[in-house]
């Protein structure tokens, strides 16, 4: 892989007390490059030299490498000179060192190591950091399980103890796997480098290794100075803190409701003083419409129990959100920091228009690109270490958006829908196809109100779990597609987000297929081939151990439930506690795939259809009480 025309090298480094070693993958030359130093070779000239004397070519490509393994090569190629004339057991003793240093310090305490980190001897780039924030980011382990990587190995020795000889090649096999699953995770995040490469070009900043919320930060960043004319270091100080908001200075003036019931809640709401370091300060739960819905500073939701709604002759299922909500209250209502003033505003409506351009022009990259750098502001206006915090105006952001979500579930009530659910930005509701012109025209009325856009779709059939778990099938693609159109949410996804967890797909699968095409529980998941939908993931901090029948094993394990299976336990040895991990099932351990046909794996089915089972009986026990004989 080439990126900015540079050769891309997947690298991840081990230290041991007595042991230090790299592995580097050329993907382009397909060739490992592998540099040891301990007590049995000493190659820390040819270490130098590939990092340092004959880098112009090369992008060094890491998980977590920001942070860890460039410190200790920018380390290494500072004190080259000294360490060169160091024996071994010196070089070893100085590199461990550094390396307990960087794993026990604090977050953000980097003051005895950060000139290593930032001295930058090297092109590099690090996944870990472009796909996660500081606060959501995951280890390379459950990137392998949730990746379906072949091997998901942990090193089963103690990076703080010596390493004997003997098993420094066991350790280098290790290294070898992190970094073709890290490899691996390269070739599928080629469309991110793209995007990421699209905006350097662009906008001329480096942002390789950035997050998306970061790298619209930084563009609004340059722009904003650009604009101002004040330094960044400057506009990177400035704030508007707020520790008590009164929620009726939130409020805009064109926020009105008719009904009693509404009518209460809004001068319920306008008592309300809250404190912006709290999650929850204020939230009012009513029932409104025949359905509980929820209000406060988090946003607006329903409460809803399991149900499945299909429309009945001459009815519809319609699904209305608003536009992209937080961008347009910014845009449409001067919402934007108040310390930042006009000049933001000017410059964040003028990256919406250009984005909404780019969308209608099919210019994918430039739309998704200023689709997340619009995004990105709300967030850091709560966070008090963004030069864009302003509580107060996000909080005006999110109490109207609610606010008028409820105007217009006012409207529909009024008109006779029968409210689904709410959630932040969108309602979802059954009405008569004989009002459909009317519910548009309601629709319409908020849009001129508030200055905002809604999006309206149908669906032929919606299935409720939560208000965040559903499934529905949405209308108005071919009879002949196959499959029809499912969106998905919560438990219902199926493809799980990298690093983000793994239970087994199968179940939501077989449920969907269940509700859509009337496959039976049993024929659809006995009839899977692919294993990897049976899959699940458990990790167990380190305080504990975990044993598979009498064998301590790793602390993250994939597995399936089985009927030969021994069962999966965490082990507290200090109150000699054990807890099974699955309780319902023996399990099979497959952190290594072994190409077994499916059908001698001995699947525990009945685990995966009782599972299932309960999803569909949710579902039909709920809508019996609802419609009792």
């Amino acid at each position: 892989m080439k990126i900015k025309d540079y050769d891309a090298n997947v690298y991840d480094i081990e230290i041991f007390p007595n042991c230090f070693h790299c592995t580097i993958y050329d993907t382009e030359s397909k060739e490992y490059h592998r540099f040891e130093i301990s007590e049995r070779i000493n190659q820390i000239d040819e270490l130098y030299s590939y990092f340092y004397v004959t880098n112009e070519s090369r992008i060094f490509v890491g998980y977590n490498n920001h942070h860890y393994d460039d410190v200790i090569i920018n380390y290494i190629i500072d004190f080259y000179l000294r360490m060169k004339n160091l024996t071994q057991k010196r070089i070893n003793s100085s590199l461990f060192g550094l390396s307990q240093t960087i794993i026990d310090s604090e977050e953000g305490n980097i003051d005895s190591w950060k000139k290593w980190k930032y001295l930058h001897c090297f092109k590099s780039m690090d996944l870990l950091t472009m796909m996660f924030s500081s606060k959501l980011r995951v280890g390379l382990k459950p990137m392998q399980v949730t990746m379906m990587f072949p091997n998901v190995q942990e090193y089963d020795g103690d990076f703080n103890e010596p390493i004997p000889v003997d098993k420094i090649d066991e350790m280098i096999a290790y290294n070898i796997n992190d970094v073709n699953s890290t490899n691996a995770l390269l070739e599928r995040k080629a469309a991110d480098i793209e995007l990421r490469l699209w905006i350097e070009s662009e906008y001329h900043f480096e942002c390789l290794s950035m997050d998306s919320v970061k790298f619209g930060e930084t563009l609004l960043l340059n722009l904003y100075s650009q604009e101002t004319g004040i330094s960044t270091q400057r506009v990177k100080e400035m704030r508007s803190p707020a520790d008590y908001i009164a929620l009726k200075d939130t409020i805009l003036p064109f926020i009105h409701f008719e009904d009693p019931i509404l009518i209460g809640i809004l001068e319920d709401m306008k008592k309300q003083t809250v404190s912006t370091k709290e999650r929850k300060t204020y939230e009012k739960m009513f029932l409104y419409g025949g359905i509980q819905l929820s209000i406060g500073v988090g946003g607006i939701h329903s409460i809803n129990k399991p149900n499945k709604y299909i429309p009945k002759q001459g009815e519809y299922i319609g699904h209305s959100d608003v536009n992209s909500l937080y961008p347009s209250m910014i845009a449409k209502h001067h919402l934007e920091p108040q310390h930042l003033g006009e000049p933001f505003w000017r410059k964040y409506v003028h990256i919406l228009e250009e984005r909404l351009e780019a969308k209608h022009t099919g210019q994918k990259l430039k739309n998704l690109a200023l689709k997340l750098t619009l995004n990105s502001v709300t967030g850091k206006m709560q966070q008090e270490t963004s030069w864009m915090y302003d509580p107060l105006s996000v909080f005006k952001i999110r109490i109207n958006g609610q606010l008028i979500l409820l105007m217009l579930i006012e409207r529909l009530v009024k008109l006779g829908c029968k409210i689904i659910q709410a959630n932040t930005d969108g309602v979802m509701y059954i009405a008569n196809e004989s009002i459909k012109e009317k519910v548009q025209g309601a629709i319409s009325e908020i849009e001129q109100i508030t200055q905002l856009t809604f999006e309206s779709d149908e669906y032929e059939a919606f299935y409720q779990f939560a208000v965040n778990d559903y499934f529905g099938v949405v209308k108005g693609y071919s009879e002949s597609q196959n499959p029809r159109l499912i969106e998905k949410k919560g438990m219902f996804i199926t493809e799980p987000p990298l690093g983000k967890g793994l239970a087994p797909t199968i179940i939501p699968k077989a449920v969907i297929e269940y509700f859509v095409n009337k496959v039976p529980l049993e024929k659809y998941i006995t009839g899977s081939t692919d294993i990897t939908s049976f899959l699940m993931m458990q990790r167990v901090d380190k305080k504990f151990t975990v044993e598979y029948g009498d064998e301590k094993v790793q602390q993250i394990n994939r597995f399936y439930a089985s009927t030969n299976g021994r069962y999966l336990y965490k082990h507290d040895e200090a109150t000699d506690k054990y807890v099974n991990i699955l309780t319902k099932s023996g399990v099979t351990i497959l952190n290594r795939f072994d190409g077994k046909p499916i059908s001698e794996r001995r699947i525990n089915y009945q685990y995966y259809i009782a599972e299932a089972r309960k999803i569909v009986d949710a579902f039909e026990i709920q809508q019996l009480e609802l419609f009792p004989f």
